[in-house]
């Protein structure tokens, strides 16, 4: 794992190099300072991971629903008072006051401002009752949903030189990972236990060295139950996520603005519910995973010296924005038109994969240039896969080459993907 500083410039290095990400004005572009782009390897890595987390928190869950909301929001200028129980400060930033009602909405027009949201606190407990009546007021259940949120403008201002040297850690915009469980005041502590462990079992499942995310107990009041889920940066402990019992204070709130009943049931009972509320910044993920699959390792020569470092990408197979790299070790026509069949036949298994038609002399460069890559998975075909059809596939994390026939390898490797 990546723990200092100077290695850090080493992964943004390689981050910019292999397509992962950029910063906004590179290049001469007219983007914001402080702000970075995503390549065709960075933007994968960002869709596997949302994909994963959407799985975890809503796909496999029962009573768990997804939902988008819109990024403006509405706020009054004379209340941007956030409540005790908060924990949109995952991301550092302050939540928008809660929603108007109707007829604050025609009184106070005037008073009334649209801005982009800094969090999606708001836009998820919206939709609490419309969901509440689509469940025929059963509890529990739960909303998800994951959206681009922005720094307030004075926030962005008080960028200071620290802040741009953790890199995609604390940006003008970001993406927050955010679920709201909707649950009785009697189950609440259960519930919070249960999905503090679900959220800490599925970062370690993603890491090469579990014990680098830990839970820490960060407040313990009546209004507000928090753990956060950290991470060892190479600036300190930071947290990526933060897992909270909101209480019910805010549905009440809403419930006397509105004039609405927010009441669940559970049983016979008519309980007014509990929030537990998982959130998470993106980018925070996104850089913790990478720094945690970043290794140097000796590279030796057929003598056993010492030629130089190599750097290794380990992301997790279900993460890595490119499962498998074919190559042929002779670029004949025959043979690329059989790179060109497997790979075909791997990306109809949605198994994303790179193309190479000719190699130089030196086949471990290549090699070594998708370890860098982060590419879990090398086949390598040759003229012996002209006559026996079968070829080499070499493992990223173990250095090793097996041999199998080609008909074999998709199968192979979608087996890695379901153990993983």
């Amino acid at each position: 794992m990546c723990k200092e500083a100077g290695l850090l410039q080493k992964l943004i290095g390689l981050c910019s190099r292999y397509g992962y990400i950029h910063p906004s004005c590179d290049l001469g572009r007219s983007g914001v300072k402080g702000c970075y782009d995503y390549g065709p390897l960075g933007t994968l890595l960002r869709r596997n991971i949302q994909n994963e987390w959407w799985t975890s928190v809503v796909s496999s869950q029962e009573d768990m629903f997804g939902i988008e909301s819109s990024q403006l929001q509405q706020t009054s200028i004379r209340n941007t008072n956030q409540s005790e129980n908060s924990s949109d400060d995952i991301n550092d930033h302050r939540r928008l006051s809660v929603i108007p009602s109707s007829d604050e909405m025609q009184t106070q027009g005037e008073n009334l401002n649209w801005t982009l949201r800094d969090s999606l606190n708001q836009g998820t407990i919206s939709q609490y009752y419309n969901t509440l009546q689509l469940v025929s007021r059963r509890l529990p259940f739960g909303l998800a949903q994951i959206g681009q949120c922005f720094r307030r403008t004075g926030q962005s201002e008080s960028l200071t030189d620290d802040d741009h040297d953790r890199y995609i850690f604390d940006l003008p915009e970001f993406t927050q990972m955010t679920a709201q469980f909707y649950c009785s005041p009697k189950t609440a502590d259960r519930w919070m236990i249960d999905w503090q462990r679900d959220r800490i079992q599925w970062w370690r499942k993603f890491s090469g060295a579990p014990s680098s995310f830990q839970m820490s107990e960060t407040k313990q009041s009546e209004l507000l139950r928090t753990t956060d889920i950290q991470f060892q940066f190479p600036w300190g402990v930071e947290t990526i996520e933060r897992i909270s019992n909101r209480g019910s204070g805010e549905l009440e709130r809403l419930q006397k603005e509105t004039g609405v009943d927010f009441h669940g049931r559970e049983g016979r009972k008519n309980v007014l519910p509990q929030v537990v509320e998982m959130a998470c910044g993106l980018e925070r993920g996104i850089l913790a995973l990478l720094l945690d699959a970043y290794q140097e390792k000796e590279r030796t020569d057929s003598k056993g010296q010492k030629i130089n470092h190599r750097m290794v990408l380990r992301l997790h197979v279900k993460l890595a924005p490119i499962k498998v790299a074919v190559l042929p070790i002779k670029g004949t026509k025959e043979i690329i038109e059989i790179c060109e069949y497997l790979a075909k036949e791997l990306r109809k298994g949605s198994i994303s994969c790179h193309r190479v038609n000719e190699l130089g002399p030196v086949i471990g460069q290549h090699v070594a240039r998708f370890d860098e890559m982060g590419i879990p998975f090398v086949v390598l075909l040759s003229d012996k896969t002209l006559k026996t059809g079968v070829v080499r596939m070499r493992h990223r994390d173990t250095m090793i080459t097996q041999q199998l026939h080609i008909t074999e390898v998709r199968e192979t490797i979608e087996r890695h993907l379901e153990a993983g």
